[in-house]
């Protein structure tokens, strides 16, 4: 076999190298549109799990919010239920009015015996008798309603603790979803709890007072000599 000739040598090197140029060319551009195809990819992919994640915040802030609206709503009725108790168990049978409207009924009678002959010192007497008796039956009733009033207001704590204890969830829940703190609604609600709380303090502070009142009515008709 006769040797090749160096030009046909020398073509066919270009040759090869074009092929190996057209190959990288076309291998550069395919990697060039799969870089470009995939950064579409995850561009779309990245902006896909963008309205996802912003689907789910929504839904979630509505949820967060429904769920603050049920314990807002709870914590009205409480209130209220809490002082219908509490005016239940003050107007009960045995109330410091029944009590007033009896002492006032003897008092009556006491005065129709002076005026029928009975002397102003017996009558006297008569009278501070009645109001050391009728002292006492306040002090008796004040401390009865103080120990009901005492229970109620536990039950009441209790409740508030609860309600304490769901706003500390919430607001665990909306940090790690929301990434916030708090919002508005979960201010509100705090807001409201607190509100509870201080109304509580504030009832149990005047069913103290009344007893101690009364309770120093009952000294002050003890010191009255008969």
């Amino acid at each position: 076999m006769g040797s090749i000739p160096s030009i046909i040598k020398k073509e066919s090197l270009k040759i090869i190298e074009m092929k190996t140029l057209l190959i990288a060319a076309l291998l550069g551009t395919s990697l060039v549109s799969a870089q470009a195809n995939g950064s579409t990819l995850s561009n779309k992919l990245s902006a896909t799990a963008t309205v996802a994640n912003t689907k789910t915040n929504t839904n979630y802030e509505e949820e967060l919010k429904q769920k603050i609206e049920v314990q807002l709503y709870n914590l009205e009725m409480l209130q209220s239920q809490f002082k219908t108790a509490q005016q239940a168990i003050r107007n009960s049978k045995g109330n410091h009015t029944e009590i007033d409207k009896d002492y006032e009924y003897f008092y009556g009678l006491l005065n129709n015996d002076t005026n029928n002959g009975k002397t102003n010192a017996e009558s006297e007497k008569a009278v501070q008798r009645l109001k050391k008796e009728y002292a006492r039956k306040h002090k008796n009733r004040a401390a009865a309603e103080l120990k009901e009033q005492k229970a109620l207001a536990n039950n009441m704590q209790r409740e508030l603790q609860e309600h304490a204890r769901q706003l500390k969830y919430l607001k665990a829940k909306c940090k790690k979803q929301l990434n916030e703190e708090s919002t508005p609604s979960l201010e509100k609600l705090a807001g409201k709890i607190e509100e509870s709380q201080k109304m509580l303090l504030e009832s149990n502070s005047k069913n103290e007072k009344a007893a101690i009142y009364y309770a120093g009515k009952l000294q002050e008709a003890k010191k009255i000599s008969l």
